[in-house]
């Protein structure tokens, strides 16, 4: 007699067949997903670098930039020239190039009578000992040139390439970099070190090295679900039934995203084992309480009791887990967004599939493999097992609970305020990485990768060409470098002051800024007829507002939006009124990035709190189990800010996840546990009676759920993305201190203290 009322149960053959179809189709969709490694994901969360990159592209006309460094002691030769001419030619035959710039392809004015020429900056020919010692001293002195094109030092210079090309796939991407490393390769060598950075690049070598890691990842992970499904269930059976539904979804899940809208990317990607981790959490609590039903029922009536076991439970669960991730929608950070809401589908699908095709699958399987369904142990009199024992301990020392809580909750309400908030791109690379390399040594030995700009933006256009605001513009610039943090300064006074050095035959190295408006037209004149690259990025086309550029090594958000406020300070009070001073490019983005990240934690935090906090509530129609349910979920979290602020773990747009997340998926097994003991409760067992039954009944499953969780994280731990990893080792030490909170904590609040 069929008992139950989901139609998955009824009829399995027959739906499992229909939805087989979409299945199928499911499948097939997965095989056209591909990894979207597109590095501006990277800069997205750190404003800083993002801003740096924006104001570049815009000045290049958003062409591809490449950028090749030459290390050597031998650069300032006649062998270091023409090597570096030897490389820059070879560039120049390839298809697409715009514009190559380089120490022997690079011009600079000279004075010619009354107007201005532009000569090469290291002349063809044979060169003098003298000529050679006055080139090298003018590029490692002059502000222009020095840590742009050659390094202070004088033994790296820079070649800067720009292409327009079609690289928006891999493939395109890929032939690029083939073609320039083969282009380059002859040319590096022990003499001439050669390092090469550009965005399509690193966007190969993000995806490259992720097919790598999932080698790692995917075996190391699957072995570790395989060993606790194995000690939970001890039954080749139900192994085999689990790993046929868990592979079945999973690789259908790439083909649900695909079609819900969503790309794989680098911060994304680690959805997909999370929600296979997930799928086998359910999987589990449904297997479990299948081999707890009656031996003697038939199945459907097995089934059926099951059902009335688990479905409510695990409902409420995935709509907590759901909660969660969704949370994540609040942050503006889009990638953090979409791993929300793309999580969020995931979860959706993982429930329609264990109560719906999965079901008629596992009801299938149970009929060709009766002994997956045969029960763990006899029914009648025996010994409390280890998890019985455990609840009761934990309700007759209670104050351990209340002493832990202290111990965790207090320090982590101060910790808060010790988090890592500092985010920086360069970080989200691998040490290994040749790209994070090389921008560490653009970092350390080239001026720094903080870029940021100051604008000054006058009354009325060509405002800036006036004297008086020149001199205030070039006393900003001085109090600036006065400072002794900003590696360069460069701004439009610096450059009318370079162009007047050279108009009066100063090779002193002072800048000083020309006596006449007549002279200060000329070079203006002059600068816009030979469409010099530094005008452009030192002021607008009309000439109303000029720009002051600001450069640090990659130092900390808070030192960095220190130094920019007293700049900013500074400047307001130099100015006229007339003149507005904003650094709404570096400054406020800065500030605004450390904001989002704090927000996207707390907002997250307090709607997934606050709705898990009311579905509970619904759920047992009870104000203390809903406070009791969510205490011990917030634990985990509280840890997790005590283990952020002690090793101060970046909360970045990767890590920022974990706090919701954890709170989602740790509250689970509180609904799984507490439904039960109140089931059990209504049915005439006391509150002991019935915590034992409970953690009897959902202790092993939890266990081994956490364990699958665990492993799942410490996988991560084979990642080169560092963001990835230390998600990983986070949401372990989150899942871990669940465990501990399900299995220990809640039984102590749930029970009361045996009387001797």
């Amino acid at each position: 007699m069929n008992t139950s009322r989901n139609p998955f149960v009824r009829f399995p053959g027959v739906l499992f067949a229909t939805f087989l179809f979409v299945i199928v189709g499911l499948i097939w969709q997965s095989t056209k997903v591909s990894i979207d490694a597109n590095p501006m994901t990277l800069l997205e969360s750190d404003r800083r670098h993002l801003e740096t990159y924006e104001r570049i592209s815009e000045f290049l006309n958003d062409d591809t930039a490449l950028i090749i460094s030459i290390e050597s002691d031998q650069i300032f030769t006649p062998a270091g020239f023409d090597h570096i001419r030897n490389v820059s030619n070879a560039l120049t035959g390839q298809d697409g190039l715009v514009d190559v710039k380089s120490l022997t392809h690079s011009y600079k004015p000279v004075r010619k009578g009354f107007s201005f020429s532009m000569v090469p900056f290291v002349p063809a020919g044979e060169l003098s000992e003298g000529q050679i010692a006055s080139i090298r001293d003018f590029s490692i002195t002059h502000p222009l040139v020095r840590n742009i094109m050659v390094s202070h030092d004088g033994k790296i210079t820079l070649i800067t390439a720009t292409y327009k090309r079609d690289l928006s796939k891999s493939k395109l991407r890929a032939a690029f970099q083939s073609e320039t490393e083969k282009l380059l390769r002859p040319f590096d060598t022990p003499e001439f070190r050669l390092k090469i950075i550009a965005l399509p690049f690193i966007a190969e070598e993000l995806s490259n090295a992720f097919v790598h890691d999932l080698y790692y990842v995917l075996p190391t992970t699957g072995l570790c679900i395989l060993i606790a499904v194995a000690l939970t269930f001890r039954s080749l059976s139900c192994l085999l039934l689990l790993l046929i539904s868990e592979v079945i979804l999973t690789t259908a899940l790439p083909g649900v995203l695909r079609m819900a809208g969503f790309t794989l990317t680098p911060y994304n990607i680690l959805l997909l084992p999370l929600l296979a981790s997930i799928n086998l959490t359910l999987l589990t609590h449904q297997l479990t309480a299948l081999r707890r039903t009656d031996p003697d029922l038939g199945l459907d009536e097995r089934f059926s009791s099951m059902l009335e076991t688990v479905f409510w439970p695990s409902l409420f669960a995935a709509i907590t887990t759901a909660i969660g991730l969704g949370s994540l929608a609040v942050c503006e950070v889009s990638q953090v967004r979409n791993f929300g809401l793309a999580g969020t589908v995931g979860i959706g699908t993982i429930f329609v599939w264990s109560f719906g095709p999965g079901l008629s699958l596992l009801k299938l399987g149970c009929r060709f493999l009766p002994s997956a369904v045969l029960p763990k142990s006899v029914h009648g009199s025996r010994p409390t097992s280890f998890y019985g024992s455990l609840g009761q301990a934990a309700a007759n020392c209670r104050w351990v609970t209340f002493a832990l809580a202290a111990i965790i909750f207090i320090p982590a309400l101060f910790a808060v305020n010790r988090l890592n908030i500092d985010i920086r791109a360069i970080f989200f690379l691998s040490p290994e990485s040749h790209s994070r390399q090389m921008a560490e040594m653009i970092d350390s030995r080239m001026g720094g990768i903080n870029v940021v700009q100051m604008d000054f933006k006058t009354d009325k256009p060509n405002g800036i060409n006036q004297l008086d605001f020149l001199n205030k513009l070039q006393e900003v610039q001085e109090y600036a470098e006065g400072k002794g943090q900003f590696s360069s300064t460069y701004s439009y006074a610096s450059l009318m002051a370079m162009m007047n050095s050279i108009w009066v035959g100063d090779d002193s190295g002072q800048l000083t800024l020309p006596t006449s408006t007549l002279t200060l037209n000329i070079f203006v004149l002059a600068l816009k007829a030979f469409e010099y690259p530094f005008l452009q990025a030192l002021s607008d086309e009309k000439q109303q507002t000029a720009n002051l550029i600001l450069r640090t090594t990659d130092i900390p958000s808070t030192e960095f939006v220190a130094l920019l406020k007293s700049i900013e300070d500074k400047a307001t009070a130099i100015m006229p009124e007339t003149v507005s001073v904003s650094a709404q490019a570096g400054l406020h983005t800065v500030l605004k990035a450390d904001r989002d990240m704090v927000d996207a934690q707390l907002g997250s935090l307090c709607i997934t709190a606050v709705t898990m906090f009311a579905i509970m509530t619904l759920l047992w129609r009870s104000f203390r189990l809903g406070i009791l349910a969510l205490a011990t979920g917030l634990g985990p979290v509280a840890v997790l800010a005590l283990v952020g602020a002690i090793f101060q773990v970046p909360l970045n747009s990767v890590t920022v996840m974990v706090g919701a997340l954890a709170l989602g998926i740790g509250i689970d097994d509180a609904v799984h546990l507490i439904t039960h003991w109140l089931n059990i409760k209504r049915n005439g067992s006391t509150e002991n009676e019935a915590l034992v039954m409970a953690l009897e009944a959902k202790g092993p499953a939890i266990l081994c759920t956490s364990f699958i969780l665990v492993s799942f994280s410490l996988s991560l731990l084979w990642m080169s993305f560092p963001p990835v990893t230390h998600f990983g080792w986070l949401s372990a030490v989150a899942y871990a201190s669940a465990l501990g909170a399900a299995l220990w904590a809640l039984p102590s609040l749930l029970g009361s203290k045996k009387k001797p």
